[in-house]
C-alpha cells in the first residue's frame, strides 16, 4: 500500500511510476482485455492531502455507481493518435504526427490527483438503507 499526497506530484509518481503506467496501459490497449490494470484509490485526500494509492486490476465489465474504492485504468491516447487506420491490410499506418512521450503519463497522474481530491467513500448502509431491502433468500 502506498501513500501519496495531492499537493506533492512527485509522491504520486513514486507510488505509480512511469514504467508501471506503460505496462498497464499496454495491457489495457489490447483488442479485448478481460482484465484492466491500473491503480485503486482507497481513500480520498485528507486535510493534508494524503491518500492511499495501490496497484490494482479488475474485470473489464466490473463497475458500480457507488463503491468503497475508486479504480483508474490508463490507456495510451497520444501514442495511438500517431496512427490512423487507412483501411489497408496490415493494420494502422503512421500519420507522421510525432508521439509526445510522457503526455499520456502526465495526464494520468493529473487524473489520479483530481480523483483523490474529490473521492468520497459512500456511507455505510444503515438499518433502513434501500440497498438492504428486498428478498435475501431463505
Amino acid at each position: 500500500m502506498s501513500e501519496a499526497n495531492v499537493n506533492d506530484r512527485a509522491s504520486v509518481e513514486r507510488a505509480y511510476p512511469r514504467e508501471a503506467f506503460e505496462k498497464d496501459a499496454g495491457e489495457n490497449s489490447r483488442a479485448n482485455p478481460e482484465v484492466l490494470h491500473g491503480v485503486r484509490i482507497e481513500t480520498g485526500a485528507d486535510a493534508t492531502g494524503r491518500f492511499r494509492l495501490v496497484p490494482a486490476a479488475q474485470q473489464a465489465g466490473e463497475h458500480g455507481d457507488r463503491r468503497a474504492t475508486l479504480f483508474l485504468g490508463p490507456v495510451m491516447i497520444e501514442s495511438a493518435a500517431s496512427l490512423v487506420d487507412d483501411g489497408r491490410y496490415g493494420g494502422p499506418a503512421e500519420t507522421g504526427r510525432p508521439v509526445e512521450k510522457g503526455r499520456d503519463y502526465d495526464g494520468f497522474i493529473d487524473r489520479i490527483i483530481d480523483a483523490a481530491r474529490t473521492f468520497e467513500r459512500p456511507p455505510a448502509p444503515g438499518r433502513d438503507d434501500e440497498r438492504l431491502k428486498g428478498f435475501r433468500g431463505g
